[in-house]
């Protein structure tokens, strides 16, 4: 009685870990064909609305700004700062103070590049499926990831999906420092064609400004 009792046990777990399984494999399968579908556009402009939280010191930001991005490059366009980088080099203009800093791009390691931010969830992870939803005639399926390298500033990330056309609608970004990160994309237009000189600060379109070069 105790083997079979035992055998039952087994066989239960066996199933659960197999169904566990499953749904990883889905989830990583899924967020595969989403980066993959990113990463084939040549170019993407995205809005979205940008909220940062921490519930610890009970503080709450909410934004709203644009990106651009082609290749490496980037521009970014929220609240008084509008941040451009060409990939060697990086403008964070202050619309306040009319002041801009440059400096040379080098992103940190392990850190979320904002030139990446619609495709990097395709490695380096472990993924679950957290939620799924209709929304009319939307599958809606929230992923969890979970990063394998500890070392890390965050600790897990929710990026919410549209199934039916593999659209990212939402990221939550969780840092080990109680900070969470939102961004909630409201409208994107891929393969728009930008040229090469939006990715670069021009002074002249910013009469009076004070350039501060820290290269």
């Amino acid at each position: 009685m105790k083997n079979i009792l035992l055998l039952v046990c087994a066989l239960f777990f066996v199933n659960i870990l197999s169904a566990q399984n499953a749904k990883q494999n889905d989830a990583e399968k899924l967020m595969e064909r989403v980066s993959k579908r990113y990463k084939a556009f040549k170019s993407i402009k995205a809005d979205f609305v940008y909220t940062i939280e921490n519930k610890q010191q009970k503080s709450q930001e909410k934004q709203k700004g644009n990106i651009l991005v082609k290749g490496n490059k980037f521009r970014l366009d929220i609240a008084n700062q509008l941040i451009i980088c060409d990939n060697k080099t990086i403008w964070t203009y202050s619309r306040e103070v009319n002041e801009v800093q440059i400096n040379n791009y080098s992103p940190k390691e392990g850190a979320i590049r904002l030139d990446d931010i619609f495709t990097m969830y395709g490695k380096g992870f472990i993924y679950k499926t957290a939620e799924t939803r209709k929304e009319g005639a939307k599958d809606i399926v929230v992923i969890e990831l979970t990063p394998k390298d500890k070392k890390k500033k965050f600790f897990k990330i929710k990026v919410t999906v549209d199934k039916t056309n593999q659209t990212i609608l939402n990221s939550q970004i969780f840092e080990k420092n109680g900070t969470i990160h939102n961004y909630s994309v409201t409208n994107q237009f891929p393969n728009l064609k930008f040229d090469d000189n939006q990715f670069t600060f021009d002074a002249k379109k910013y009469p009076g400004v004070e350039i501060i070069d820290l290269r």
